[in-house]
Order: C-alpha cells, then structure tokens, then sequence
C-alpha cells in the first residue's frame, strides 16, 4: 500500500482492491489529490464491505440452490413422464392409452418450465424458448394420423415463474385441442397459429385454427372436455385473465386470451 501511494503521488494510477483477514472484508480505495494541476497527496478510501460481502455469497448460495431444486423436479417430472408412456404402451383400451399420452403432455411441458428455470438466475421463464420447444412434439401426441402445421407469430416474452407454468399449460391445452378437434378427419392437413401481442399490461395471445369452426351450440362455459376445463381452471384462478372463442373472419377458430402482467411482468430485452 505505502509503495502504491507513492507511485500515485508521483501521478500513478488510483487503484481499488479488497482485502480478506480475520473474517472481515475491507474496500480500499485511493485517489490522487490535485491543486492547480499538480500532486498535492492522496486519500485513502477505506470501507468494511463484510456484511455486503456475506449477503451476496448467500444470495449465490440461494440461487444455485434454488435452480437445483428446479433441476430435480424436472428430473422426477421426466421420470413420471416416462413411467406414463410406457404405461400407455402396456394398456389395451384405447381411451386410457389416449388419457395417459395426455398426461405425458401436461407433465413434460410442466417439466420444460422447471428446466427453464434451472438455467435462469431470476426466476423468469423466456415463454418463447419454452413454447418453442414444446411445439414440435405436439403432433406426436396427437391422436390424428394428419401433420398440423403449428407456428408461433410475435413474442409472448417473459414472465415470472408463479404464472409461466400456467399460461403454458393453457396455450399447449388450446394448441392440443385445436389439433384434435378443429379439422375434419378427411382433411389432408391445416396449421395452427399461435399470436402473440405484448404491452405493458397485457398479454394477448390467440390461437387460431384454419378448420371447420364450432360446431353449433358449442358454449365454452359448458364444454365437459377435460383440456378446456383445465384452460378454463387456469384462466380464472391462476392468471385472472380472460377467455373466449369465435368463429375466425375467414375460417376456423380463435380462442382469444388476455392475460395481465402489469407490474409483475417484464417485457423481454433484445
């Protein structure tokens, strides 16, 4: 320190550093001290940064703890996954087999969730990457022997970890139910188009179908489909958002969400 100080007073550079001895945690910091242009001394900057230094290596503690326990549910929720798939194989009926490939869906998207989060150091989920991701299995599970073209259109962003898992379930529920029911079965194909539109408040999402439409009389209220419960479930507990479905102008369907994220959501940053 004293060599530093003499190098500064004769126009060296400042310097800063911290020193570790006895437990304790010391910021030392040295400036030059100039009158009229010339070296008059130097201060001497001394801070006790222990306490600083000890919440930050719990907060890294926190985390790296935290993203452990999200990689272990995402281990255990594969596990569960494919103790489901294989049940599904073993099982004749072609309703429960249907059921439990059903299952391997909610659980495996619910699984990519926590694998988002074990790489993420704020417990934000990029819903893009995670859709993105879950998209291209999406025909595999389907119980239709016809490919559906399935894409996404603008950026759904990010959104804190209590809802992310939620609003994924409900878009893969709107997407797996389009596949299935939206087309007629001597259709050779379609496409189904995820929207996304994103404000400072809002999250409005549409999943569009180019298929046959409702069939007449179809009450979202009412419907007894276990994915459309589940969305309607989602919707209203979890993300106190809106829901609703009506004929496309030119053709098929539109299920319109409207989720808020006010405060508690983050536009993404490029």
């Amino acid at each position: 320190m004293a060599e530093h100080v003499r190098d500064l007073l004769t126009g060296g550079p400042s310097m800063r550093m911290e020193v570790d001895a006895g437990g304790a945690t010391v910021l030392l910091r040295t400036l030059p001290l100039m009158v009229h242009g010339a070296s008059a001394g130097a201060a001497i900057l001394i801070r006790d940064v222990t306490e600083v230094k000890r919440r930050d290596r719990a907060l890294i503690s926190k985390d790296a703890t935290i993203r452990e326990i999200h990689h272990r549910v995402k281990n255990n929720l594969q596990t569960v996954a494919a103790l489901l798939r294989l049940q599904a194989r073993r099982t004749a009926n072609a309703e429960g087999r249907e059921a439990l490939i059903e299952s391997v869906r909610r659980v495996s998207s619910i699984a990519l969730v926590h694998d988002a989060l074990s790489m993420s150091v704020d417990e934000q989920v990029n819903l893009d990457e995670v859709i993105d991701r879950i998209l291209p299995i999406m025909n595999d599970v389907a119980s239709v022997d016809r490919p559906i073209r399935i894409n996404r259109v603008g950026d759904l962003g990010v959104l804190d970890s209590d809802r992310a898992t939620a609003l994924i379930m409900v878009i893969t529920e709107l997407v797996q139910n389009a596949i299935e029911h939206a087309f007629d079965p001597a259709a050779q194909g379609g496409s189904v188009t995820i929207r996304a539109e994103r404000s400072a408040r809002w999250l409005d999402v549409v999943v569009h179908d180019d298929g046959r439409g409702l069939p007449e009389g179809f009450n979202l209220e009412k419907s007894d489909s276990l994915g459309l419960q589940i969305v309607r479930t989602l919707v209203s507990a979890e993300l106190d958002g809106s829901l609703g479905m009506r004929e496309a102008p030119e053709r098929g369907t539109d299920v319109v969400l409207r989720v808020p994220i006010g405060r508690r959501g983050r536009l993404m940053v490029q």
